[in-house]
Formats: structure tokens, C-alpha cells, sequence
């Protein structure tokens, strides 16, 4: 008879869950926004007055809410009454602004650290902004000293679009090039929003470089480039590209399903006023796939195809936590084509965990992955085949936090000699996802 009647209730609740969705929203309330500007948040709920609720697209406008970084989190209540729904979204605001310890792991210059300060919403619009000073601390102190502004303007204008701008500055030995670096790199992107979760992406750069007289020339695997080509004491070299992108994760922050795909063309140098001659061929694929509640598959494949002549400062190495993790890079690991590849499991102990220290707010989550790094490199003259090809196998734990999405510490092993009964291990510590940094890794 219990069992019953608790049958008749679930099917009672059921009924009534499934006629609330039918409802019309009456009202749509906002609480919590004590430094968020309404219309930030407006654009990323699909609900409106007349229309039905749907727990499907709540969930999508969660997503979307946590995606904007503004928020330790978000929930729901729902008000039924006669005349029809009310929504109140309920808002835990990260806060305005937090200064740290800005770290920073390069596969160039080893481990960075000073002070940074970023302002998670500025002027209430959503804008983050980022003010890095960061300076070399293992394995050689004082080596690097880099300078950075980020600025992200998120898509809370009306204009169906996101932008970034980035400046960075970096003075450095480089280790990978051997010479004496000193360079200011500035980009610009806008992404224009596109039915069917397609993207139109347009970017702008411009990056100088000093000459070193006592390094004209770089030599890597017999292969010997130019260094520099200005015919002043500077270096630079423009850029322009536009590509498009395809979208389909249900998160962009720790997604669990879906993928992102883009291809893109970008022209760098004479032909734009500069110096070098070359441009930029960029596929770009990132999958995630879900095997019950707490496991996911993650894809990611990265190629670049450069044809042109290229400053050998603009190689692409390999090695380190931002590449090929286990590795120590190395001057000879190099291309002016690339290609990186790595599957890797993931299972999530849990995510979204609320933290509260003195009235400041943020959440927190925690990740088990293990998986296998793949590249292969080739300089000019070579053809694919004749390029280098490395791996290595890594397992290790990820910190899920806001801003700096995960935080990563691996372990690993690479270069297996039967033979000679060897093989090398190595550990890395890194911030953000591995499918993101690898697009800019050095810097």
C-alpha cells in the first residue's frame, strides 16, 4: 500500500512539474547583481514573459551565466501562481577585483611570479582586465621580466560579439632561440556570433622585435635561418587573419560535452608594411565526450602550416606544460610547422563546490586525468616525413577555479629505449587549459 501511494505521488509531482513547464513566465526577477549591470546577465537568458519555462534552457542559461566569469554561482527559484510563472535568478558575485601572486609556466622561460592585480568586472559591464608583472624564479631568477595588459569585453552590448586585446611586453635570454630578447607583442581579436553556434573570427597583431647583433643566424637539426629581417635596429612584423568556428560545447569553462573547431588563414609581414614574408595556415579541433556522470574523453588536435619566410624567433618548440608535458624543450625540438595532438581521461571527483572566506565568494572543483601528448615538427625544406615526431604519457590532478579555469600538476614519463633499458621522466605545473595555451605557449 506505501509503495503505492508513493507511486501516486511521484506521479502526481511529475504532472506537476510537466504542466509548470507549460505556464507562461509572468516575471523574470534578478537578485544578488550588487556590482553586475542587469543587462550583462540579460544577454545570456533566453527566457521571456509569455512564453513557457523549460528546465532545458535554464540549464543552458546557467552555462552561459558561469561562463562569464562573474559569478561563484547561480541558481533558480520558481514561482508559480495563478496568473502564470515567476523567475527569480539568484546571483553570488565573485569579487570586483583580486590581486595574487600572478604564476606563470612557459615552455621558454620556466617559472614567473610578482604581483598581479585583475578586475573580474569593470564599470559593472562584465569587462575583465588583467595587469601582469612577472619575473623568472627557477630555474634561472631574474631571467625574464615580462609585462602584460589583457582586456576581455564579453558579448553584453548588443552587439552579437566578444572582443580581447592583449599587450606584452618580455625581456629575456631566450634559452630556445639564443639570444637576447627584447619584444613588444599586441593583438587584437573581435568574434562575431553566427547562427548554429558558428563564429566569425578577426584578429590584428603586431609584433617587434630588437635585434641581437651577436645572434644574426639560428641553427636547429642542419637547418640554418635568419634571425632577424629589418633593416633597422627593430624587427616588425604585422599580422592579419580571419577564420570561423564552429562551437558546440555546452560550457566554454571545464566543458563536459561537445566540441570546438576552427580553421583559420592569417598573413603576416611584407605584404602589410613589415618585415618577413609568410602567412599562416591554422586548424584548430577541441572534443569533449561524456561517459556516464563523472568521466570525459578530451580531443584536441592543433596543426600549423607556415609556407614563407619566417624569423627563426618565430619557430615553434615543443616541450614543456603547454605543448608536449614530461619534456624538458630544447633548442633543437623545433618547426616552422607544427603539428600537437592529445587525448587525455578525465574523472571528476566534483565541481561547482561554493568557498566563502571573508565575505568573498568563489567556487572550486577538482579532476584525476590521465592521458598521452603527441608532436611532430618540421623545418623548412622538409617535408612532413621527414619531420620529428615525440610523445609522452602523463597522469596527474587539476584544480578547477575561476579566472584561471584549472590549474595543472602532471607527471610522466617519455622516450622509451628498450635498448638501452632508459627511460625519462618529468613534471609539470601549469594554468589553463592545455588546448588553449598551446596556441601562444611561449608567452
Amino acid at each position: 500500500m506505501k509503495a503505492i501511494l508513493k507511486l501516486t505521488l511521484l506521479m502526481l509531482l511529475a504532472t506537476r512539474i510537466y504542466a509548470s513547464d507549460l505556464k507562461p513566465v509572468t516575471e523574470i526577477r534578478y537578485s544578488g547583481l550588487y556590482r553586475t549591470s542587469p543587462f550583462v546577465v540579460e544577454s545570456k537568458i533566453s527566457h521571456r514573459p509569455g512564453h513557457s519555462f523549460s528546465n532545458d534552457i535554464w540549464l543552458c542559461e546557467k552555462n552561459g551565466l558561469m561562463d562569464l566569469d562573474l559569478f561563484a554561482d547561480v541558481q533558480l527559484d520558481i514561482t508559480e501562481t495563478a496568473a502564470g510563472t515567476i523567475l527569480d535568478y539568484r546571483f553570488t558575485e565573485l569579487p570586483m577585483f583580486i590581486l595574487f601572486p600572478a604564476m606563470k609556466r612557459t615552455d621558454q622561460d620556466g617559472l614567473l611570479i610578482g604581483p598581479g592585480l585583475t578586475v573580474m568586472n569593470l564599470f559593472g559591464r562584465g569587462i575583465h582586465q588583467e595587469l601582469l608583472a612577472r619575473f623568472t624564479v627557477a630555474p634561472v631568477p631574474m631571467r625574464a621580466k615580462e609585462f602584460l595588459s589583457y582586456t576581455h569585453v564579453p558579448d553584453v552590448f548588443g552587439l552579437n560579439a566578444t572582443g580581447d586585446l592583449t599587450v606584452n611586453y618580455f625581456r629575456s635570454w631566450n634559452t630556445l632561440k639564443q639570444y637576447s630578447e627584447n619584444s613588444a607583442y599586441t593583438v587584437a581579436g573581435i568574434r562575431i556570433m553566427l547562427p548554429a553556434h558558428f563564429s566569425l573570427i578577426i584578429a590584428l597583431s603586431a609584433l617587434n622585435v630588437r635585434h641581437d647583433p651577436d645572434t644574426p643566424l639560428f641553427t636547429a637539426e642542419g637547418t640554418t635561418m635568419r634571425m632577424f629581417y629589418g633593416s633597422g635596429e627593430w624587427d616588425f612584423i604585422p599580422s592579419a587573419g580571419a577564420g570561423i568556428a564552429l562551437d558546440t560545447r555546452e560550457r566554454k569553462m571545464n566543458p563536459h560535452s561537445g566540441f570546438y573547431a576552427e580553421a583559420r588563414y592569417t598573413l603576416f609581414g611584407e605584404k602589410l608594411g613589415g618585415d618577413a614574408d609568410y602567412s599562416e595556415y591554422t586548424a584548430d579541433f577541441r572534443g569533449y565526450l561524456p561517459a556516464g556522470r563523472s568521466h570525459i574523453f578530451h580531443l584536441s588536435m592543433l596543426g600549423r602550416y607556415r609556407p614563407g619566410t619566417l624569423p627563426a624567433y618565430e619557430l615553434y618548440h615543443a616541450g614543456g606544460v603547454n605543448s608536449l608535458r614530461t619534456y624538458m624543450p630544447e633548442p633543437d625540438m623545433c618547426g616552422q610547422h607544427e603539428f600537437l595532438g592529445t587525448i587525455e581521461y578525465r574523472y571528476e571527483l566534483f565541481t561547482g563546490r561554493q568557498l566563502c572566506m571573508f565575505d568573498l565568494n568563489a567556487w572550486y572543483g577538482l579532476q584525476l586525468v590521465a592521458g598521452m601528448d603527441n608532436a611532430a615538427l618540421w623545418l623548412p625544406g622538409e617535408t612532413f616525413s621527414d619531420g620529428r615526431y615525440y610523445y609522452s604519457f602523463y597522469a596527474g590532478i587539476h584544480l578547477l577555479v575561476p579566472a584561471l579555469e584549472r590549474v595543472r600538476l602532471e607527471f610522466g614519463f617519455n622516450t622509451i629505449d628498450p635498448r638501452d633499458r632508459t627511460v625519462r621522466f618529468g613534471i609539470n605545473l601549469g594554468w589553463y587549459e592545455k588546448a588553449q595555451t598551446q596556441r601562444r605557449r611561449v608567452r
